[in-house]
């Protein structure tokens, strides 16, 4: 497996929290209108590609440490394991979701006058005067001209004048996302297309180009529906159909792609009728669920019966523990035949989740 100081390393652990966001900002697409330009679009979308870029190469620029040393979690890491990683990487991530709900706010608040735009501090993020100080002071980098009387805040581009529609264009479309719309705004994910995520996770951990024409046309024959969003911990296409799924992950402190079933619904049902199952998947359930090792964590100290299920196929009879399934991979350790287990064993989560029984 490929760990992510392999693929991707930084000067400090700020700079690996905040890349993800410069990584995960999006491809340019405009959004629909009869009265803002597409070129006038792309004005803001430059710009805040230079901001979101900007924060990842010197995170100081919003008062944030870059004294903690580049380091990332083990795969399976416990988050009370390194308090002080999350400690980092919590102030990094709400720097900059603050940052993106003052723009936000401005955005779906404020009141184009002439050339400037107009928000009533009441509109605003409650931050400090401080707080409020450096996030100004930060835009001016760019060329924003703020100014705050204590009741409204004014902001110009005297550049580029135009992108202030656009702004308000961003804000008003982003906010009809039913989660994340700030960060969806500062990083131009308005629409729905997830095929450029898919495309900058092959490039980086050197799949084949053709990978992940693969796993969508494979996730979307069997009706899986793609999404695409970026939360305060990752950068995820998921693809779902009720119980279980498929999610590729982008993450901060983990290894830096990852490859993940949903949930372990319905896995025990589908063990349990493994005699009605065809050879095939029984001969990869056989090798990616976990043998028995006699561990008793599943009984909780005697209080369940053993989840153990026996399995037999091909002459054999094996012990398969459903609580312990490979179901996540890393990197470049992906590959077509785990996406065909993946999607065969979300099915069979499908077909036998709603039959399972409480212990």
């Amino acid at each position: 497996m490929t760990n992510s100081m392999q693929l991707l390393s930084f000067d400090n652990l700020a700079k690996r929290v905040l890349y993800r966001y410069a990584y995960a900002f999006s491809d340019f697409f405009p959004i629909q209108s009869d009265v803002i330009s597409v070129d006038a679009q792309r004005l803001l979308y430059d710009l805040f590609g230079e901001i979101v870029r900007g924060l990842a190469d010197n995170p100081t620029a919003l008062g944030l440490s870059t004294e903690y040393p580049d380091e990332w979690l083990d795969a399976h890491a416990i988050m009370s394991a390194r308090p002080e990683l999350y400690k980092v990487r919590n102030e990094c991530q709400k720097a900059f979701i603050d940052l993106s709900k003052l723009l936000f706010s401005i955005g779906n608040h404020g009141e184009i006058q002439g050339d400037q735009i107009v928000t009533p501090v009441s509109a605003l993020p409650k931050f400090t005067a401080k707080k409020r100080a450096i996030f100004t002071g930060y835009l001016e980098r760019f060329g924003f001209v703020i100014r705050d009387d204590g009741a409204f805040l004014a902001l110009q581009f005297c550049k580029q004048p135009e992108i202030l529609a656009v702004l308000h264009l961003l804000a008003s479309r982003c906010g009809e996302k039913p989660r994340y719309q700030e960060t969806m705004f500062m990083l131009w994910l308005h629409h729905d297309d997830y095929i450029h995520f898919l495309k900058k996770v092959a490039a980086l951990i050197g799949l084949d180009e053709d990978f992940f024409e693969y796993v969508d046309k494979k996730y979307r024959g069997y009706g899986y529906i793609p999404t695409y969003s970026v939360n305060e911990y990752t950068a995820n296409c998921i693809y779902s159909k009720g119980i279980g799924g498929l999610d590729i992950a982008f993450s901060t402190l983990w290894p830096t792609v990852r490859f993940v079933n949903e949930t372990c619904i319905g896995i025990k049902a589908a063990l349990e009728h493994a005699d009605e199952l065809e050879e095939a998947i029984k001969g990869q359930l056989v090798r990616f669920c976990k043998l028995c090792n006699d561990c008793m964590i599943c009984t909780k100290s005697g209080k369940n019966k053993r989840f153990t299920v026996a399995v037999h196929h091909a002459g054999n009879t094996y012990n398969l523990c459903p609580e312990f399934v490979q179901m996540e991979w890393y990197n470049s350790d992906i590959s077509r035949e785990k996406i065909d287990f993946m999607i065969e064993l979300n099915e069979l989560q499908k077909q036998f989740g709603k039959k399972r029984k409480k212990k």
